[in-house]
């Protein structure tokens, strides 16, 4: 499904002019165009044609092409029409981005066609898009309509880390586990996909706008794009030890509880056992109040690199 806003223009530029500008011919009138008519003798910019079989009806200086440009923009940019798959406008991807979700007003998560805003459910404080497949290490998939995938992180590794302090991708192009590393804290949390999958494009944008990252996980924070490999069966998920629908969102209230679990404990422990777990939620941002071997013995839980743990879990 193409962008709502990707628009197509058939437009004009002069050879001769010293500066170039594409001109969208609907914008012209017929009447007074010299270009296409034998007037263009009469133009002052146009110098003599030395063709050898020049028209003498049509200025053989005069370009046409057709354009395309995103109407969602204050200031549309013309640029040459292209059938390209890495066009994000041209398929489904152009649900990640940023024009279309200001103008749409999805700022949340961008939202899968037919799919309501109530789409989004929640569990135990974790928002989670229902369309979306979610990996034991909390990377999130969406498998699209168009043969191109996205990967990001969800709700639940923003509320652990809080703020982040830097992103590095481990591979932007080919084929490839999908892997990145966040640090928070000054700790480094290694993320990778469980499934090598060609990948088309890394969000380079973020390393300078990391609050993307964190404000928006399920939307301008996406990390990869990937092309999909082939549909998966019926029963098979897209990457292994991946969680969908009904099945995820139980998984992601026992990670809550299972988290703050371990922070109460931790209090215990720093308490010399002086402190009773309240039966709280974790607080967002509590990677903060770790230690380094803390946090990376969390991480090593929480955030496995490889698939190790059952998909069955209790």
């Amino acid at each position: 499904m193409r962008c709502p806003f990707l628009r197509e223009e058939q437009v004009k530029s002069c050879e001769a002019a010293p500066f170039r500008k594409s001109v969208a011919r609907s914008s012209t009138a017929a009447a007074v165009e010299r270009c296409t008519s034998a007037e263009y003798a009469s133009c002052p910019v146009a110098p003599p044609s030395h063709e050898a079989h020049p028209s003498p009806s049509r200025c053989p200086f005069l370009r046409e092409s057709l354009v395309q440009f995103c109407a969602a923009t204050p200031r549309p940019t013309y640029v040459p029409w292209s059938a390209s798959p890495e066009l994000r406008c041209g398929h489904d991807g152009h649900r990640f981005c940023e024009l279309f979700l200001g103008v749409a007003g999805a700022r949340r998560s961008p939202a899968r066609p037919g799919i309501e805003e109530t789409g989004v459910a929640e569990a135990g404080g974790v928002p989670m898009p229902e369309w979306l497949h979610y990996a034991p290490n909390h990377l999130w998939l969406d498998t699209g309509e168009d043969g191109l995938w996205h990967v990001g992180v969800d709700a639940f590794v923003v509320q652990v880390l809080g703020a982040v302090e830097r992103l590095a991708f481990l591979t932007v192009k080919g084929t490839a586990r999908p892997a990145v590393v966040l640090t928070a804290g000054g700790v480094d949390l290694a993320l990778a996909l469980g499934r090598e999958l060609p990948i088309a494009a890394a969000n380079t944008r973020l390393r300078s706008s990391l609050d993307r990252l964190t404000a928006d996980p399920y939307g301008l924070g996406w990390l990869f794009t990937l092309r999909a490999p082939g549909e998966p069966g019926p029963h098979e998920p897209p990457a292994p030890g991946m969680r969908h629908g009904e099945a995820a969102r139980e998984w992601m209230e026992r990670e809550v509880r299972r988290f703050s679990l371990a922070v109460h404990a931790r209090l215990a422990t720093d308490a010399g056992g002086r402190l009773a777990a309240d039966g709280g939620r974790f607080a967002p941002g509590f990677l903060a109040h770790l230690d380094r071997e803390e946090a990376l013995r969390l991480f090593a839980d929480f955030f496995p690199t490889h698939d190790t743990r059952r998909t069955d879990r209790p």
